[in-house]
């Protein structure tokens, strides 16, 4: 269970900031969940499935952009089309964020009225993130789970993954 979408309580400069961060947050779970889909349809692909395989293919497939990872899991399968959807206007939202929320917002963060704003159009890219996010969950771990891959050894793969990154 993900944990609710705090309330804003709109008294603080700083409250903008922190609901850019949940909501680039749960974008970025929701493109990891993406990353998780194309590698699992990559091994499925390859007759000798390894450990040693797994970690390589996220290497790759980690370097590349939301986008690029989104086609490489549409070269493999077909995607439903509702969550397919979903999935590209998530990738408007995501390079959004990242690119150009805050050039287009420069006026409006210097008035409580134009922070609210803000932080009301990032609530609602949260929820639609988290939305989108639940929905596709099953389809990424439907493709480990045709591997015999639960979950716990996907995280396991995960945070032997993260602790190589890392060192």
């Amino acid at each position: 269970m993900r944990p609710e979408i705090p309330p804003p309580d709109y008294d603080d400069p700083k409250e903008l900031f922190a609901f850019f961060g949940l909501t680039f947050h749960a974008a970025q779970l929701l493109e990891q969940g993406v990353v998780n889909l194309a590698v699992a349809l990559k091994a499925a692909g390859n007759p000798s499935v390894t450990s040693q395989l797994i970690l390589d293919l996220y290497d790759d497939v980690g370097t590349k952009t939301f986008g690029r990872v989104l086609q490489i899991a549409r070269d493999h399968m077909t995607i439903p089309a509702t969550i397919d959807a979903d999935l590209a206007v998530a990738l408007k939202k995501r390079n959004h964020l990242a690119h150009h929320f805050f050039v287009e917002h420069d006026h409006d963060m210097l008035s409580d009225a134009g922070r609210n704003k803000c932080i009301d159009l990032l609530i609602d890219d949260l929820r639609f993130f988290k939305r989108v996010d639940d929905e596709f969950d099953p389809i990424w771990q439907g493709a480990w789970v045709q591997f015999g891959v639960t979950q716990e050894v996907l995280d396991r793969i995960l945070k032997k993954l993260a602790i190589e990154r890392h060192a």
